[in-house]
């Protein structure tokens, strides 16, 4: 049986550690100190550290350093304590989940695979580390330095779990087999705690290895705890040297060999990269702000820039602010677009109504101005508490929230705003939503899809690139069009208006924004599961589309009705429930607090302004 060894550096922070160890027990039970060797390498630890350690000695290798040697050197110090074919080099402020490492190990195995790292997310449930970019940074002369391009987003962003192949890892977790890494030399011990696993990527890179993101593995990671002191404390002058040693000796190495990762941020995502958000106009003072994400990629960045169009249509200036910030961009046209690169550009106000869509990331502090917040998940997020007003996409969700103990005198059910475009004729047969980032869904969708009579166009359009995907679409699907990821509703507006069919079994999507944008076009939905926005606004009878079995699901999509009336009357629906001027009738009396909907909440339903 192949032995995997998990080497884990620390200093200080032992209860970080014990954390650690404790996961990675309630993992692997008694496979820990068997298949699964555990190397850990003390850095000198000031506290107790070590008194945690010497009780592991009977199922690890445990050295004790007498001086901090920092974390390059302390992981090749592991390296040469271990046995496996596979090193796992894990922080000892994660917290692993069953199968992670066994996925990433095996990941490694792969011929032709160096590397593999996984998608880390912080306690809260955002992101940490999804993938990492290039881009040109003017503070280093321009060189292209690496960057975390979804960091703090959402951790059910979609374009976070894909699998693809990358330039480069974070060593917070990843796997790499023992012969790369000894073929590079391991570490190299002149970056002193940064930049070491990039440098060792790109190195693995050099000599023909290939470094694979696993974005479907996911553990957990308290970014900079096992530094063992909090952010103000850590960038010390010291520590800011360090860095900017760290900077030189990667440039000096990698600067005229690196480029900017546009080709990659197209493909994987559909997005470009934008180090920093356009400059702010000093004219042009917003009288409302929105905090979401007007730039971003995903439904969070889908529902940000239709309300945008949607304060425009009534008369509002908005201020948008991406929150959190991210590298990724959207590459979006249309009039959505059009508002949201307007809002992003006006000049923040304050004492103005604010409207938060989404409710990941911090609670916000905003004294005096009332605040809207715009639901779009089950997470019911810190800033509810002090919200004026709660818009609901959905009777569902509105009766989640009051479920959830949210006074029915906040609660208003806000359809999701669709952006008018073009209807369209269908005739190309199904366009389905592949959800690469829910692995049973997508795999119920194939399957269901391979079983449909011969004959019928199918165009498979995945929610991110995924590595092998058009290997498996060749043996299961094998006359498919399979086509990018599609992060613009405009161009997946005219994509869904050839459709006959459109297919989604996508849960993430609570606002089921591309079911009802297909919908406003003419085509034919499946997908819309009872209560949520789509089946709401088309009248749907929920028993219909409630797709349970593969069988239902073969029968909803050969029963949809394709005939001309049919698209016409999905189309009238939609722009009567979610036009950017149906909403407005919601904004036209809108402050900042809601038009309450009493009488629907009694009965679950809410209603439709």
């Amino acid at each position: 049986m192949p032995v995997s060894s998990i080497i884990i550096v620390t200093y200080g922070q032992r209860a970080r550690t014990e954390a650690c160890l404790a996961s990675l027990e309630r993992c692997l039970g008694t496979r820990l100190g068997d298949d699964w060797e555990l190397v850990i390498v003390d850095n000198a630890s000031p506290d107790d550290t070590r008194q945690l350690l010497v009780g592991w000695t009977d199922r690890a290798t445990v050295s004790l350093l007498e001086e901090n040697v920092h974390f390059a050197a302390g992981c090749n110090h592991g390296a040469r304590l271990a046995s496996g074919d596979v090193l796992v080099f894990l922080n000892n402020d994660t917290e692993v989940a069953p199968g992670a490492l066994e996925t990433l190990a095996e990941q490694a195995r792969e011929p032709g695979v160096a590397a593999a790292g996984c998608r880390l997310l912080y306690p809260d449930g955002t992101l940490q580390h999804a993938g990492v970019a290039f881009l040109a940074s003017p503070a280093h002369g321009g060189a292209a330095m690496a960057e975390h391009v979804l960091h703090h987003r959402e951790g059910e962003l979609a374009a976070s779990t894909g699998r693809w192949e990358a330039d480069c890892v974070t060593a917070a977790c990843v796997a790499v087999s023992t012969s790369a890494f000894a073929s590079v030399g391991g570490f190299d011990e002149g970056y002193v705690d940064g930049l070491e696993d990039v440098d060792l990527c790109l190195k693995l890179r050099s000599v023909g290895g290939r470094i694979v993101y696993r974005g479907d593995v996911s553990i957990i990671h308290h970014e900079g705890a096992s530094r063992g002191q909090g952010a103000a404390q850590w960038l010390t002058p010291e520590r800011a040297a360090r860095m900017a040693g760290n900077d030189r000796r990667f440039i000096s190495r990698w600067g005229t060999l690196l480029g900017p990762d546009d080709d990659l941020a197209a493909a994987v995502w559909d997005a470009r990269l934008e180090r920093h958000p356009p400059a702010r106009d000093p004219a042009a003072v917003g009288d409302v702000l929105v905090l979401g994400a007007p730039a971003g990629i995903g439904p969070l960045g889908d529902e940000t820039r239709a309300l945008l169009l949607s304060l425009e249509a009534t008369g509002w200036t908005p201020a948008a602010v991406d929150l959190p910030a991210s590298l990724l961009v959207a590459r979006g046209t249309g009039a959505a677009a059009q508002a949201a690169e307007r809002a992003r550009r006006a000049s923040l106000p304050t004492g103005v109504p604010v409207i938060r869509v989404g409710t990941a990331g911090p609670a916000l502090d905003l004294p005096g101005s009332p605040l809207t917040v715009r639901l779009l998940g089950g997470r019911l997020g810190p800033d509810l508490a002090g919200a004026t007003a709660v818009w609901c996409p959905s009777p569902a969700m509105l009766a989640t929230a009051a479920a959830a103990g949210i006074a029915p005198a906040r609660l208003e059910l806000v359809p999701p705003t669709v952006a008018p475009h073009p209807p369209g004729g269908g005739g190309a047969g199904i366009l389905a939503l592949l959800p690469t980032h829910l692995p049973a869904q997508a795999d119920a969708t194939l399957a269901t899809l391979s079983r449909l009579p011969g004959g019928i166009e199918l165009r498979i359009l995945p929610a991110a690139t995924v590595r092998g995907l058009d290997a498996e679409l060749a043996a299961r699907l094998p006359g498919a069009e399979l086509l990018g990821p599609c992060a613009d509703e405009t161009r997946f507006a005219t994509l869904a208006a050839e459709a006959d069919v459109v297919l989604s079994l996508d849960p993430w999507d609570v606002c089921e924004r591309r079911l009802l944008v297909a919908a406003g076009v003419g085509a034919a939905v499946v997908g819309a599961g009872p209560g949520g926005p789509a089946a709401h606004v088309l009248g749907l009878d929920p028993h219909s589309v409630s797709l349970e079995t593969p069988a239902e699901l073969r029968r909803a999509l050969a029963s949809a009705d394709r005939s001309a009336p049919a698209r016409a009357d999905r189309a009238r629906r939609v722009v009567a429930a979610c036009a950017p001027e149906a909403i407005a009738q919601v904004l036209a009396g809108w402050r900042g607090g809601p038009r309450r909907a009493q009488a629907g909440l009694a009965t679950g339903a809410g209603s439709v302004r």
